[in-house]
């Protein structure tokens, strides 16, 4: 689905399109879902902060101002769900609640795919860009909006992220 095609999606949603709101959903929700995984770690709060996301992108729809960033918009609210819930459990990690089976399940799929494994081993700040960049696909320019950190700042990640990665593949 291209960007022009989320827009018009996002315009008739906008204007009470049940179908074209339906077809947002099928079309990003998974995407959504992986994020939120990826940041908690955890499958049943990854499935409470989509689940909570999407809840509030049906109502807020209409308040989007540019229907061409969805994506970037409704990752932003994933990463600020996700950082609310940090912030409640203050110091307790979402992770530190994850079963060991579901831990090791991960760990195990994440192991299967050599980059998937070395992306895993950098820091928080640097994975969380990579996975946007490389993964969803995302700009440099709708990375920084969804994790409200300037532009330069995801460039100097994505460059040692890379160097990092490269380093570590060479090893």
């Amino acid at each position: 689905m291209t960007q022009t095609t989320t827009a018009l999606l996002v315009i008739e949603a906008q204007r009470g399109d049940k179908q074209a709101f339906d077809a947002l959903c099928e079309r990003y929700y998974l995407a959504s879902f992986r994020f939120a995984f990826k940041l908690s770690g955890c499958e049943q709060n990854a499935a409470d902060i989509t689940q909570d996301v999407w809840s509030k992108v049906a109502k807020d729809i209409r308040v989007l101002l540019e229907p061409s960033a969805f994506k970037a918009w409704l990752f932003r609210a994933v990463y600020r769900r996700f950082i609310d819930l940090t912030r409640r459990h203050k110091k307790e990690l979402l992770v530190d609640t994850v079963p060991e089976q579901e831990v090791e399940q991960f760990k195990r799929v994440e192991a299967g795919l050599d980059l998937r494994s070395l992306i895993s081993r950098l820091p928080e700040v640097e994975r969380h860009t990579v996975y946007l960049f490389y993964l969803e696909e995302l700009t440099i320019g709708d990375i920084a909006a969804v994790l409200e950190t300037p532009v330069g700042t995801i460039k100097s990640r994505l460059h040692s992220a890379r160097k990092k990665l490269s380093d570590a593949a060479q090893n």
